[in-house]
């Protein structure tokens, strides 16, 4: 039978378990929704200040950078200094960001808000790590596998909830549910969660330099993807900003890995399951989660009589959007139950593999909506899956005191790639487009589906290279870490 560890903390009594499970949920349901309630808004948003498409870009933007840089560094603050404490601030600061954009009303004042709920992206990693310390052992890998589920349904009841709130409302309604969703959870981890322990001992270094470092270099090279899909591959802005980050990037990695006490241990990838990990991510975030955000509402939604189209309304691709989301998520507590008897790869193999078998069928039964549908589903499932079993894969290999760092680098991979896919995928649809139109040729879907097909063989081989379940070793990261010499 696979586990994961205990904490390492000192055993005191545990919050009731639906008490704890509610608080971390609407913690994720936050996040979730944030990340995806401005979607549908995008319209209006255009029409009410007069923007361009490349103008509003900018509230998405300004999510995605800070989002990134939070997951990674927040995790990390978490691991240090008590996670519940960290996490009650990133909460605040959500609401603060609903309150500016809400209050000010101006667009300029929509972007730094929407900066400001960034922080949000540090959640998922520092409720992960409060799963490991907050409910029992036998209860953390079901426990760590709800709390990823969420993101699916909390993603999708955001994007249907901001087209109802726009539609008969304003813009000004998603920025308050999402407040209220902030407050909600604020007051439930308050109470409902133990004060998280610190590892971080009084009069130790912290890696100031790391995180000044990791910032802008994972800002610049977002930045130079995601302005790809409007520059392009060839624009010096791109090119500079991606050729900045890197540059900075490697001189963050040289003094990350010379550091004792390092603010991303980057020792964790000398363990081959957690780099497998980081690899599975990366090849599922690039098309199945990156660039299949393109195609799926395009083959859904372009007219029936295009090159490739159903002709579905957006509003009823929401609503089906969310009765699907409603449905996958049901499976997430079965994953977090098969890695809890048999390790977390078996779930994640069963995910990978219905990817793999099923991502061609969106090309393969283009025309036929009822079997769309059921792909849609069963390629959701898969999804699932995925992202339920990536914590506990982690779990099985990173200390509990590294959780947070190891779960917020997953996320950063995860952001990274699927800007990159995207921007890949985009290129690929406008490659072949019907005469006058921006709609594409049947080759050019062709292609997105043999990249996205592509990335889930791919997660699939490293998938079946990963061991299973064990006890993560009783030898921190940081016990790793401790032997390299500072530098002068």
């Amino acid at each position: 039978m696979a586990s994961v560890d205990s904490p390492a903390s000192p055993a005191r009594e545990l919050r009731p378990y639906p008490l704890v499970l509610a608080a971390l949920v609407a913690a994720e349901a936050t996040g979730a929704f944030e990340a995806s309630m401005l979607i549908s808004a995008v319209p209006k948003l255009i029409a009410e200040f007069h923007l361009k498409a490349t103008d509003v870009g900018w509230a998405f933007t300004g999510f995605l950078l800070m989002s990134a840089a939070a997951a990674a560094i927040g995790g990390k603050l978490g691991d240090l200094f008590g996670r519940k404490k960290v996490l009650l601030i990133v909460l605040l600061l959500s609401i603060i960001g609903s309150v500016v954009s809400v209050a000010v009303g101006t667009f300029p004042a929509i972007v730094v808000g929407r900066t400001i709920q960034g922080v949000s992206g540090a959640v998922l990693p520092l409720i992960m790590g409060i799963s490991r310390e907050a409910v029992a052992p036998k209860r953390v890998p079901v426990t760590m596998a709800v709390v990823a589920g969420t993101v699916t349904v909390a993603g999708a009841f955001g994007y249907w909830a901001a087209g109802q709130l726009v539609e008969h409302f304003s813009w000004h309604g998603i920025f308050i549910v999402a407040g209220a969703l902030a407050v909600v959870a604020t007051v439930l981890c308050h109470f409902a969660l133990n004060p998280s322990p610190r590892t971080h001992v009084k009069g130790e270094k912290v890696d100031v330099v790391g995180g000044v470092l990791f910032v802008p270099a994972l800002a610049a090279i977002l930045y130079g993807v995601t302005s790809s899909q409007t520059r392009g591959w060839t624009s010096a802005v791109v090119l500079g900003c991606i050729a900045a980050g890197t540059v900075i990037g490697a001189f963050w990695v040289w003094w990350e890995l010379r550091v004792p006490r390092p603010m991303l241990n980057l020792r964790l990838l000398g363990r081959p399951k957690y780099t497998l990990t980081m690899g599975i991510v990366a090849c599922l975030a690039f098309g199945v989660m990156g660039g299949m955000q393109l195609v799926q509402p395009l083959l859904f939604q372009s007219p029936a009589n295009a090159p490739v189209g159903l002709g579905m309304s957006p509003s009823a691709f929401g609503d089906m959007g969310l009765a699907i989301s409603v449905v996958v998520f049901l499976v997430a507590p079965l994953s977090g139950m098969l890695a809890a008897r048999f390790g977390a790869k078996r779930p994640m193999l069963v995910g990978v593999v219905a990817l793999t078998v099923f991502m061609p069928c969106y090309y393969l039964m283009r025309e036929s909506l009822p079997l769309l549908v059921a792909v849609l589903v069963l390629t959701g499932l898969g999804t699932t899956l995925v992202l339920t079993s990536i914590p506990t894969l982690l779990a099985e290999v990173v200390p509990t005191e590294n959780m947070g760092e190891a779960m917020g680098f997953a996320v950063v991979i995860r952001s990274l790639l699927q800007g990159v896919g995207i921007s890949v995928f985009s290129v690929a649809l406008s490659s072949s487009v019907v005469p006058g139109t921006q709609l594409p040729q049947l080759g050019a879907f062709g292609l997105t589906i043999a990249l996205a097909s592509a990335g889930a063989v791919a997660g699939l081989v490293l998938t079946l290279l990963v061991r299973g379940g064990t006890r993560p070793p009783e030898k921190t990261a940081q016990a790793e870490a401790a032997p390299v010499m500072a530098p002068e």
